[in-house]
């Protein structure tokens, strides 16, 4: 009969061949993907709720993509995209049809095309979601975006900006640090706040500030501009985030639809936080499970005044007599449309783009492009492409 010595070493060696087993299970499943870098150092507390945003969905809940079923190429692409970036996308189908007896009223007067009824109806149906499954917060992409390599560390400078914004002031109950919250007086000039000099209270909800204090954050667009006092009812202050190195310089930032506001007013490698204002184009934005209930109202049931962007900056600027909403974007976007190579007219199934060839893939503003070194992130290479250089002239490249 066995001793015990001898039961006792049985166990042990099957411990450590367990063990050995384990281990190679787990090196099998490694990915050969190299490290992502990151534009500053993380945050090392295990408190701090911006580690938050260095997890799979950037510390929102949930991470949607809006894809239509038919679109093939975008969501290999999407799906690839977030898989080298560490990022966990859940896709919701793009919209071809809507029933004319469906519009909220003012529907029938809009007269958009079937393309911008489905992207109405498409971003209609994720508030939807949200609201239906009581979503704390979300981060809503169209399924053409394109972000930096470095967009986990960018969000967590983004989160800083935001809450110097959005917090109230340290030992406070609703001070902010702007002095034109929650609209300018007479004579009132916007404020910089730079983010890493500024303290905020902490919140308790969110990695952005506390989920009851915020709306939309518009991170993918076409172009915006920073509220002026003329606005009357929008704070003006801006929260700052100096020398990041991925925000291209002077020369190859281009906002399309918005103005020279931010290369004429400060210096290089420079991103600011601001009220939204004038946004075009709905490419991503993160949305609160408020913001999704006021969105969910005024875009969906009470009136239909034109196509998406249009609507959403209805309740972000608080015009068609409604309520401002507290919504911050960001100049340069931290998301922008990928234009690839091929035929124009297959970047949009809402826009025209017309019949030419794009002979250079691109993404404006983005300068170490997710999308233009997938060939390099799935070979394990890390000698990335850098579409604007420091340094080096601009390309016109066009949208």
């Amino acid at each position: 009969m066995p001793s015990h010595s001898c039961y006792a070493r049985s166990i042990l060696a099957g411990a450590i061949s367990l063990c050995i087993l384990v281990i190679i299970f787990m090196r099998f499943n490694e990915t050969t993907l190299p490290a992502l870098p990151l534009a500053r150092t993380p945050s090392s507390s295990s408190t701090d709720l911006l580690h938050d945003v260095l997890n799979q969905t950037l510390g929102f809940q949930k991470i949607f993509v809006i894809n239509l079923p038919s679109r093939t190429d975008h969501r290999d692409a999407m799906s690839l995209a977030a898989a080298v970036t560490g990022l966990e996308i859940e896709y919701v189908d793009g919209v071809t049809e809507v029933e004319d007896k469906a519009l909220p009223p003012g529907g029938a007067e809009v007269h958009l095309n079937k393309g911008g009824l489905g992207n109405w109806r498409a971003h209609l149906n994720i508030a939807r979601m949200i609201v239906e499954q009581n979503i704390t917060s979300a981060l809503v992409l169209e399924d053409d975006a394109d972000w930096d390599l470095r967009i986990k560390s960018q969000m967590q400078d983004f989160a800083r900006a935001a809450r110097l914004l959005v917090q109230p002031k340290p030992g406070t109950s609703h001070q902010y640090l702007d002095p034109t919250w929650p609209q300018p007086s007479a004579g009132q000039t916007p404020q910089n706040f730079v983010v890493g000099e500024e303290v905020t209270a902490e919140p308790d909800t969110s990695a952005y500030g506390d989920i009851d204090r915020w709306d939309l954050f518009w991170l993918g667009h076409c172009g915006t501009r920073f509220p002026r006092s003329s606005d009357i009812n929008a704070p003006l202050g801006r929260a700052v985030i100096k020398d990041d190195e991925t925000v291209p310089e002077k020369q190859h930032v281009k906002m399309q639809f918005g103005n020279d506001e931010l290369i004429q007013e400060y210096p290089a490698h420079t991103r600011v936080v601001s009220r939204a204002r004038m946004n075009t184009c709905t490419l991503g934005y993160g949305i609160s499970l408020p913001g999704a209930r006021r969105l969910l109202y005024e875009l969906g049931v009470r009136k239909m005044t034109g196509t998406t962007d249009m609507m959403f900056r209805s309740l972000c600027d608080g015009v068609d007599e409604r309520k401002i909403r507290t919504c911050l974007t960001v100049q340069p976007q931290l998301f922008q449309h990928h234009r690839p190579l091929g035929a124009k007219s297959s970047f949009s199934d809402i826009s025209d783009h017309g019949d030419d060839y794009n002979d250079q893939a691109f993404s404006r503003n983005i300068r170490w492009s997710t999308r233009l070194n997938l060939a390099k992130l799935v070979d394990g290479e890390t000698d990335y492409i850098d579409l604007f250089k420091d340094g080096e002239g601009s390309t016109e490249l066009g949208f």
